[in-house]
């Protein structure tokens, strides 16, 4: 289920946007004006911001310039809506780079089909990319494309290369004790931990569900072991929920396999290890 933040001063339009939203099968959340969205943004994962632009404290425009800024979400769709019907309005909004722009009034088909639309059309790009912009971590399509190749060459060089795989141990507990948004945020913490204990030149990306594959070249299990086992020996990631402002834990565990130069069925490694973390819900 995606999550969209609606910001909109009236409780009336906002109520009545969000309930069309629900009815579409979204997630919402909602904000006053363009400064209790950055605090909502601060704390909680949105898949797309729907904004009226005439507000109190932050108006639309300067909200959208905000979180543009911050390369979090160069990823997420932005939307205007807004009862400024003016074309000279409408091209304001699309210059800044705005991911759509609608009138009000809009009817609830209208709303949900450019809702849907934009959050497609951000998936397709990231199809595109060879890093996540946000996380700084390989896309799982150049991933795998890299892990195949790294297989040959290392085999072809005889040359060690190991394969980990990280899992939030507790990555259920935290979908069904907070939310999914909570464990997801944890995993973007767990990912970027991940990274600075990492070389430079090891591939990793974020499965999905709390896992994480690292490509390690030049290096036989053992190392890779012991490379994953300090992780965990110095792993401090938690993350606050905001309801209560208790402090909860990411935990981890790991497999590690050797993949070069003698495995045969590197794919099926990468299968077993990975069916290790399924998520049983």
């Amino acid at each position: 289920m995606k999550t969209v933040l609606v910001v909109e001063d009236s409780n009336t339009s906002r109520d009545v946007t969000s309930h069309f939203l629900q009815q579409g099968g979204f997630r919402v959340l909602e904000a006053e004006d363009g400064q209790d969205a950055l605090n909502i943004l601060g704390s909680r994962h949105v898949d797309l911001i729907l904004t009226d632009i005439m507000m109190p404290n932050l108006d639309g425009w300067g909200l959208y310039r905000k979180i543009r800024a911050d390369k979090s979400f160069n990823m997420t769709p932005f939307v205007f809506l807004s009862v400024l019907d003016d074309i000279d309005d409408q091209i304001k909004g699309l210059t800044l780079g705005v991911d759509d722009y609608l009138t009000k009034p809009v009817t609830p088909m209208q709303l949900i089909a450019r809702v849907n639309t934009a959050l497609m059309r951000s998936e397709r790009l990231a199809q595109y990319f060879h890093r996540n912009p946000v996380t700084d971590l390989e896309t799982v399509g150049y991933f795998k494309k890299r892990y195949l190749q790294e297989v040959d060459r290392c085999r072809d060089a005889n040359l060690d290369l190991s394969l980990v795989v990280i899992g939030i141990g507790n990555y259920v507990a935290l979908v069904r004790g907070q939310a999914e948004w909570f464990a997801e945020a944890g995993a973007t913490k767990a990912g970027a931990a991940i990274k600075e204990a990492a070389r430079s030149y090891d591939v990793i990306t974020n499965m999905g569900q709390g896992c994480f594959a690292v490509l390690r070249p030049n290096e036989n299990a053992e190392q890779a072991k012991a490379w994953a086992e300090g992780l965990v020996q110095n792993w401090n990631v938690s993350m606050v929920w905001p309801e209560t402002a208790q402090r909860i834990s990411v935990d981890v565990g790991f497999t590690f396999n050797a993949i070069s130069p003698s495995s045969e069925n590197a794919v099926q490694i990468l299968k077993n290890n990975l069916a290790s973390f399924e998520r049983k819900w």
